[in-house]
């Protein structure tokens, strides 16, 4: 899995390559909703806020060939509460 950071515009196929901006980014959503998507005929993930999500909806509808939300996220574990209700990794 490839995840794309727009603040340095590369996509990183591992958690312990991840720049410093996803890292800054993924602390600030500690305890908030995440949802991870993937977009059509874009191969990278892309990580927003619950926030950010609303946002893009009231512009437009998003094509989207996966979502996964997840909520009270784990900055430190970089893990969440699926909608079945088990915790998983952002990454997986």
């Amino acid at each position: 899995m490839e995840f794309y950071c727009p603040a340095c515009e590369q996509a990183f196929s591992k958690k312990e390559e991840i720049c410093i901006h996803l890292t800054s980014f993924f602390q600030s959503l500690h305890g908030k909703k995440v949802w991870r998507i993937r977009f059509l005929h874009h191969h990278p993930y892309h990580i927003y806020s619950d926030e950010q999500i609303h946002e893009m909806l009231q512009k437009q509808p998003l094509t989207v060939t996966h979502a996964m939300c997840l909520t009270d996220f784990d900055s430190d574990l970089c893990t969440g509460t699926d909608s079945l209700g088990k915790t998983v990794s952002i990454f997986d």
